[in-house]
């Protein structure tokens, strides 16, 4: 769901709402299925007008709920059957309730005074947010927000908005129903340099923040940060309270992504981290399609994992862990052309014991010289796109050897 993660999303060089819309992607993937592997098993039904969304990213609030952060979606109307003349919203998110015998999603988002369709968390100023992750702390929901803006097209895939900043959303009782939240916003960055948004994990005193670092050449490696728990009740500005992992092994007080040890050096906008006490292991799981050259070079269909006793590293080499089925060279009926995938997070309120359940994102997108409508009109009549995948493997031993290709 992340800015260089996006590349999945078809590029227009125009201007305006459709523009934006042109933006999205599409899940060229299986459907859910019609048997579940567990009565959990996460799955996206179009329903109540929702048509599908990028990303998702899960938070527990309960041992039965959940809720699920979306990018951008496609809203019509509970009747429609594709997505021609659908609104287009930045996000969206989902409350999944699971007493162990049903999994059930509701989906919100935002109203304007005349009942259009708006984004659930709105900017304004021609600004918007994507959410990036979440956790609770306190009682309280905490939401990564990723703000971005129109820019010109730049970067590999000519991409025509950038990152300016990133924010926490605080959410003081996440027990009430969405549509009664009142977040408060509590900023964290205003730079395009290094978004700590990858992944968000708590561990001791600290919320330690992944960030992927936009070079401007469509490569974004890793670095981590961290802000102390305490810090979250104050409020406010979070920034000066920020700490950089530094070349040197030690903590570097303030926002320093320049003097910052890269991590993991290979490229991933969103991931997952978590702890897995079955192999006493920090899992660091994720994809990114590396379109450069595509159409004429299929994307990449490998999903990562690596490990750490420590979420300051060392990281061990990245293993393959999962090939994405929707871009096997064997598929029948074959594979979209214009397909991509990212997006792999582990989901934590999802995995059972032994096992990491996770989702990923397929997505229809543009390559250079082709035009962006037509990967649009495929969109709005191929239902069986756009929407989260969900698939399990075992947990990963720890990586030894060489790093995968």
């Amino acid at each position: 769901m992340g800015m260089a993660a996006r590349a999945g999303r078809a590029i227009a060089r125009a201007s305006g709402p459709v523009t934006s819309l042109l933006l999205a992607c599409a899940c060229a993937g299986l459907h859910p299925p019609s048997t579940a592997p567990t009565p959990c098993w996460p799955r996206f039904p179009y329903q109540s007008g929702w048509l599908g969304a990028d990303g998702a990213f899960s938070v527990p609030l309960s041992p039965t709920r959940s809720v699920w952060l979306f990018g951008d979606t496609f809203v019509g109307s509970p009747e429609q059957t594709d997505r021609v003349g659908a609104s287009f919203v930045h996000n969206s998110i989902g409350v999944s309730t699971c007493d162990g015998e049903r999994f059930d999603v509701r989906y919100v988002w935002g109203r304007a005074q005349d009942g259009a369709p708006r984004a659930f968390l709105e900017r304004g100023d021609e600004r918007w947010w994507w959410l990036f992750g979440g956790f609770v702390h306190g009682g309280r929901l905490y939401l990564g927000l990723l703000e971005l803006e129109k820019s010109e097209p730049h970067g590999p895939l000519s991409l025509g908005f950038r990152s300016v900043g990133t924010a926490l959303a605080r959410i003081d009782d996440p027990r009430a129903e969405p549509e009664s939240w009142r977040p408060e916003i509590l900023p964290l960055t205003r730079s395009a340099e290094a978004m700590p948004l990858s992944a968000l994990v708590i561990d001791g005193a600290h919320l330690f923040l992944f960030a992927f670092v936009d070079r401007g050449d469509g490569r974004s490696p890793r670095i981590l940060l961290r802000l102390p728990l305490a810090r979250l009740e104050d409020g406010g500005d979070l920034g000066a309270a920020l700490e950089t992992f530094g070349e040197d092994g030690t903590w570097l007080p303030g926002f320093a992504p320049s003097r910052a040890r890269i991590l993991m050096d290979d490229d991933a906008t969103e991931m997952s981290v978590r702890y897995h006490a079955e192999i006493r292991k920090w899992i660091a799981l994720y994809n990114y399609p590396d379109a450069r050259g595509f159409p004429k070079t299929s994307p990449s269909d490998a999903i990562y994992a690596r490990s750490a006793d420590r979420l300051e590293g060392p990281w061990s080499p990245r293993r393959l862990v999962f090939r994405v089925p929707e871009l096997a060279s064997d598929r029948q009926p074959p594979a979209d052309r214009n397909t991509g995938c990212y997006a792999a997070k582990e989901q934590p309120g999802f995995s059972l014991p032994g096992s990491l359940t996770f989702t990923y994102v397929c997505n229809l997108f543009a390559g250079t010289g082709e035009d962006p409508w037509g990967i649009l009109q495929r969109l709005q009549h191929r239902m069986d796109l756009y929407r989260p995948i969900a698939a399990a493997i075992s947990v990963p031993a720890p990586a030894d050897g060489p790093e995968a290709r």
